[in-house]
């Protein structure tokens, strides 16, 4: 039997990125980049992008990245998209 998904969030240490898997097969990225920043949507379709969140998974694991709630991860997003964001 599959284990029902649950989202999460997570950060780099410093909180320039963020990273949130909202579904199985969804994951968004706010990176901050200097006084700018961008948002990454990967829908998770091949062997390659499902290694991708894997990889992530793992930092996680690893003490690499920070885990967040989601309040706190919105808060961040909202700091974030006050930036200018890179086209």
């Amino acid at each position: 039997m599959d284990t029902p998904f649950t989202p999460s969030w997570f950060a780099t240490p410093d909180g320039t990125t963020l990273y949130a898997l909202t579904g199985p097969d969804r994951m968004v990225e706010h990176q901050r980049i200097g006084r700018r920043y961008r948002m990454h949507v990967l829908e998770v379709k091949t062997y390659a992008d499902r290694l991708h969140v894997t990889s992530l998974l793992e930092r996680v694991e690893a003490g690499w990245l920070v885990r967040m709630e989601a309040e706190e991860y919105a808060e961040a997003v909202r700091n974030i998209e006050t930036l200018e964001p890179l086209s």
